[in-house]
């Protein structure tokens, strides 16, 4: 007969029972691999040397060349001369398109010191509008 009991099977190798073996130790997970970022640099470029016959027709241009231009790097902005005749306000109107969303401002306009001003006025009103921006920033933070 066999060496088992009614309701027992037999088991052919038994297995020892004794302290559990030792978990075998975890792989280290392999460092994520440097992925180089290049630098870029958004620039957008506005034309406004058209044919222009008022100071609407400059802004409505600028404006609508300037719609989605959310954040970039430079903005170019080209000037002819009709721009510059009907639109006494243009570098107001430039500084405030871009004083929050560029790093640096380029206005390229026709050869002659005459119409040079349109640059300086153009970076005198950014001064300006960061100045103000800081100022109002500093007013609504909380001190502490």
């Amino acid at each position: 007969m066999t060496k088992h009991r009614p309701g027992q099977w037999p088991v052919a190798n038994p297995i020892p029972l004794g302290p559990a073996p030792a978990p075998a130790p975890a792989e280290q997970p392999t460092p994520a691999a440097a992925v180089p970022v290049p630098e870029v640099r958004l620039v957008i470029t506005v034309d406004l040397t058209g044919p222009y016959t008022n100071s609407s027709e400059v802004s409505a241009d600028l404006h609508e060349q300037t719609w989605y231009s959310t954040d970039c790097h430079t903005a170019i902005i080209r000037v002819g001369e009709d721009a510059l005749r009907h639109h006494p306000t243009l570098g107001h109107a430039i500084a405030s398109r871009f004083f929050l969303s560029a790093r640096n401002v380029e206005i390229h306009i026709p050869a002659g010191p005459r119409r040079a001003y349109l640059a300086r006025e153009v970076q005198q009103h950014l001064r300006y509008f960061a100045a103000d921006h800081a100022r109002m920033q500093a007013d609504i933070r909380p001190t502490g």
